[in-house]
């Protein structure tokens, strides 16, 4: 568990402090005072400054909680649902609006989930991931992408030229890598810098 200690002129400023630097909600720590303020004697000398020690007890409650601001930012009719799997947090989003969520190619869909890793990343004290997908559209996506990848290494196989596939998000990069590791004919490499990073398929030399 990720822990903080922050000090401030009163007990509630060094909590909001806290809070704020992480850009957590307040059900999601645990807070201990070290200790209270002090006022200074005659207001000269003497005081001391509230201490606090925050313990993130549940990173992924930042996670949903974050999600849940962003969507109604966004001002769609979206629900959203969470549940864990060991060390990864699940994200369901469902609604009338949903296809504005997911975005062009999963554009929106994909940038919500890069927001949410990074929300994860500073709450949390070890590796935790979290995958956000929409009324099933991130496997009906890894499906389309196994069929492009299987397609495009035939062509390299009866070409002998490299393809280079569109730019594609990480996880949709790892996807094609993953389906074509064991072809004896192909291999595959990442090139270009994001946003245009995208995937090469090449004959086997």
């Amino acid at each position: 568990m990720k822990r903080i200690t922050m000090g401030g002129q009163t007990v509630e400023e060094a909590v909001e402090k806290v809070l704020a630097q992480l850009h957590v909600p307040k059900e999601a720590v645990d807070i201990v005072v070290l200790q209270q303020e002090k006022r200074p004697f005659l207001g000269l000398f003497g005081g001391k400054e509230a201490i606090v020690e925050v313990t993130i007890s549940n990173p992924f409650y930042c996670v949903e909680s974050f999600l849940k601001q962003v969507i109604e930012q966004m001002n769609v009719r979206v629900h959203l649902s969470c549940h864990s799997e060991k060390d990864r947090l699940v994200v369901l989003l469902s609604g009338p609006d949903v296809a504005r969520v997911i975005g062009k190619h999963g554009q929106t869909l994909n940038a919500l989930q890069l927001l949410a890793q990074g929300v994860l990343n500073r709450c949390a004290d070890r590796s935790l991931y979290v995958v956000v997908d929409a009324e099933g559209y991130r496997k009906r996506r890894e499906e389309t992408l196994v069929r492009l990848a299987k397609s495009m290494a035939k062509k390299v196989v009866q070409t002998g030229k490299d393809m280079s596939l569109e730019p594609m998000s990480a996880w949709e990069r790892k996807v094609i890598h993953a389906a074509l590791s064991d072809d004896e004919k192909v291999q595959t490499f990442s090139a270009g810098t994001e946003p245009h990073r995208h995937v090469v398929i090449s004959l086997k030399r």
